[in-house]
């Protein structure tokens, strides 16, 4: 089958790999569409935090599919289901995994990341982690339920009351998403902040109330209308997003830090800063099956839209157009979405 192999960071190449094998418990799913995400960059370039990618592999853990084949034991999934697909290969044993906090398995084993993900023609997982998509749900906006179980999680930690004031650093697609899910909850303001001026027009599609270019803390303070935003969500990799959200935040608020960075930065703050300031901090790794199944449940009953936020749609045989689109910004753009079908 025709996929995308990282042979080693930063290489990669559209080649001939293996069809997976069906084992017991496990099915086939020919991939339909497989999202970009700033974490296959990361992959690409070999910036993932330790034991969390493997090489060689085939990146993609934004994608569905529809089901092939099924394996010995498999009840739950028959040929010709649409699903979406849980990335997470958890042990099933260690204490994380007993509570079922499957992100936090320290094997740190993943579809797309130490397994052949979905920028492959087919790919192998457990039927356990397949969700049945609905007919009236297209399966590119489908595969938004993986960035967005994140974000959904992120907020259900951070508890958001109605009329609260809401700021979002970075309007990539996680970033987007944020917009959608924090409308949800009756946000008196949700400002979008991005270094690209680009990303204006995505961010009015998104919902944000108010887009501004620039990384000035105490001028992207100012615009809460009081001391600090309510909710600040970290959507950007990298130090200076965090020590923003910390200078923006109102005494008493809550930072939720989504974007991930490599393990060679770091964060310099004062010791005491969350016990003076009573601050509230969410670090979100991943999803959980919970917030999987809310995802697609609020996406099913139409209650959360994603569709419009996907803006360009490739080949896998136009990869490299389409990663050097994801890096560069010169554009707006959403979610950038590879096509099998």
């Amino acid at each position: 089958m025709k996929a995308i192999l990282i042979t080693a960071p930063p290489h990669f190449e559209l080649t001939s790999v293996p069809d997976p094998r069906c084992g017991p418990g496990q099915v086939v799913i020919r991939t339909a569409y497989c999202g970009i995400c700033g974490t296959d960059l990361e992959i690409l370039r070999g910036g993932m935090p330790k034991g969390f990618a493997r090489y060689p592999v085939v990146p993609g853990h934004e994608w569905t599919g529809v089901v092939e084949e099924v394996g010995s034991g498999v009840t739950t999934c028959r040929p010709g289901d649409r699903v979406s697909v849980e990335g997470y290969l958890p042990c099933g044993q260690c204490p994380r995994c007993l509570a079922g906090e499957f992100n936090l398995c320290p094997g740190h084993e993943q579809i797309g990341m130490t397994h052949n993900g979905g920028l492959a023609e087919y790919v192998a997982a457990p039927a356990r982690s397949c969700h049945l998509v609905a007919e009236h749900i297209g399966l590119d906006e489908a595969l938004m339920v993986e960035p967005a179980s994140t974000v959904v999680r992120g907020m259900e930690r951070a508890h958001p009351k109605p009329r609260s004031a809401a700021a979002v650093i970075g309007c990539g697609p996680i970033g987007l998403i944020a917009a959608r899910v924090l409308a949800l909850y009756d946000p008196a303001a949700v400002l979008g902040i991005d270094l690209a001026p680009t990303q204006r027009a995505m961010a009015d599609r998104a919902g944000f109330t108010e887009f501004v270019v620039g990384a000035d803390a105490r001028e992207l303070t100012e615009r809460s209308g009081s001391d600090g935003w309510d909710i600040v969500v970290v959507c950007a990799g990298g130090a200076r997003p965090l020590e923003m959200a910390i200078q923006m935040v109102r005494a008493g608020g809550t930072i939720v830090s989504i974007g991930g960075s490599p393990d060679s930065l770091i964060l310099h703050i004062p010791a005491n800063l969350f016990v003076t300031r009573d601050l509230h901090i969410e670090g979100i790794l991943g999803y959980t099956t919970e917030s999987w199944v809310r995802t697609l449940e609020w996406l099913t009953s139409g209650k959360l839209r994603l569709g419009d936020l996907i803006t360009h749609r490739t080949t896998i045989h136009e990869f490299d157009q389409a990663l050097a689109l994801v890096e560069s910004r010169s554009e707006p753009m959403g979610k950038v979405a590879v096509s099998f079908v």
